[in-house]
């Protein structure tokens, strides 16, 4: 299997050409047109049921409802990422979906950030959605996306922390956990920036320690939109599966 860069210590994500920016102007206009759907998250808004947001409990109780109004509004936006990323590796890619009434995945879904985040930066984190969910079988190298679709006139993009020493990302992790820290409390040692690109999706192993990155002071009419998932190789398939 081709894996994708950033296994390791270094994020190096595959970038992948998705949409244009006509095509993303329309993406904005349909999330924006769906405010009542949006779940609020406090720094920002979600459409999906999201594995590493959602408790357990609701993540079950609203996959079915979510994942019935991203098909009905969002399908060919969710099959071009889904398919750009399986062509990237040069395999099959879906949906995570499973057997024997444990249910489907979400499906990949967004995050909406507006002016009311300035001044704050995400949560250094390191990505786990894979201890989440359900899977129909072993699994490999699992991985994170992110497609921006809107971004504010000051830019978007993920601080990132190549080859930081283990035991320094666990503390950090520890001493932040259920903390939405500013951009000048995220550790600045070995911090850089990708600065993302309008209808661009970005491919890492998740396993880079990064947070969403404050760039500067968004507009009360500009919006900061990603499609986000995750995903991971099932072997006995010989195919990727992603989700929310």
């Amino acid at each position: 299997m081709k894996t994708f860069k950033g296994f390791g210590g270094k994020l190096a994500p595959q970038v992948l050409n998705s949409f244009t920016p006509d095509e993303c102007a329309a993406i904005t206009a349909d999330v924006l047109r769906h405010k009542d759907v949006w779940t609020d998250r406090g720094m920002m808004w979600t459409i999906g049921a999201s594995a590493y947001i959602d408790t357990a409990e609701d993540y079950l109780a609203n996959v079915d409802d979510e994942n019935a109004f991203l098909l009905t509004h969002f399908t060919p936006v969710i099959a071009k990422v889904i398919k750009d990323i399986g062509l990237a590796a040069k395999r099959s890619a879906g949906p995570l979906e499973n057997p024997d009434g444990h249910g489907s995945g979400g499906l990949p879904g967004f995050h909406i950030i507006n002016h009311r985040s300035n001044s704050r930066s995400g949560v250094f984190h390191v990505d786990l959605a894979y201890q989440r969910v359900y899977w129909p079988g072993p699994f490999l190298h699992p991985f994170s996306f992110t497609t921006l679709i809107a971004t504010p006139e000051c830019g978007s993009g993920l601080w990132h922390w190549d080859d930081i020493d283990p035991q320094e990302a666990v503390a950090i992790i520890l001493e932040t956990r259920n903390d939405s820290r500013t951009a000048f409390e995220t550790p600045e040692k070995g911090r850089s920036l990708l600065t993302y690109e309008v209808g661009k999706t970005y491919v890492h192993s998740g396993r880079v320690p990064h947070a969403i990155a404050d760039m500067g002071d968004i507009l009360p009419d500009e919006y900061r939109i990603t499609m986000q998932g995750h995903g991971a190789y099932l072997p006995e398939d010989d195919a990727l599966v992603l989700y929310f």
